[in-house]
């Protein structure tokens, strides 16, 4: 798709649902892409176990891929689990990724995928969401700051991992 056609892109032509069997080349075209975005490059069993998960009904891990309803074509995703925690009685949600492809961009996909996951989160019983971005992420923190607010909390992980 030309740049010009996403130029034309509303929110109208947005649809987002749960990633079904026949997704997979679209999303796995995606994840490739995302990983170039994050400057990385995970083993192809990473895609394969994610994309397998995502339509296991006994893992709590789930995707959810938006579409141009125009062209057909996949323009992001959103991954997000269920866990529990000793802050709630209830599970909360952790949106582990958020991508939406460099031309769609500004274009309401990042908002319809984020609404997506609080409409899960509130079908499953568990609203709290959260996730985290990079602080030079400034595009994203743009949609971040009108969907939920910014904590102060700093995340550390375990050096080697």
């Amino acid at each position: 798709m030309s740049n010009k056609e996403f130029e034309k892109m509303t929110s109208d032509r947005i649809v987002v649902r749960a990633i079904e069997p026949k997704d997979e080349d679209a999303w796995h075209k995606l994840w490739k892409e995302y990983q170039g975005f994050q400057k990385t490059d995970m083993p192809l069993e990473v895609a394969t176990t994610n994309f397998a998960r995502f339509l296991d009904p006994t893992v709590k891990l789930w995707g959810a891929l938006a579409f141009d309803t125009e062209t057909g074509n996949a323009i992001g995703f959103a991954h997000y689990l269920s866990h529990l925690t000793s802050w709630h009685v209830e599970e909360v949600i952790y949106m582990n990724d958020l991508y939406v492809t460099e031309h769609a961009r500004i274009k309401g996909v990042g908002r319809k995928l984020i609404e997506f996951v609080y409409k899960r989160a509130d079908e499953l019983g568990t609203p709290a969401v959260y996730w985290v971005t990079d602080h030079y992420n400034h595009r994203a923190q743009l949609l971040y700051t009108k969907v939920a607010y910014k904590t102060d909390k700093v995340l550390y992980k375990r050096t080697g991992y």
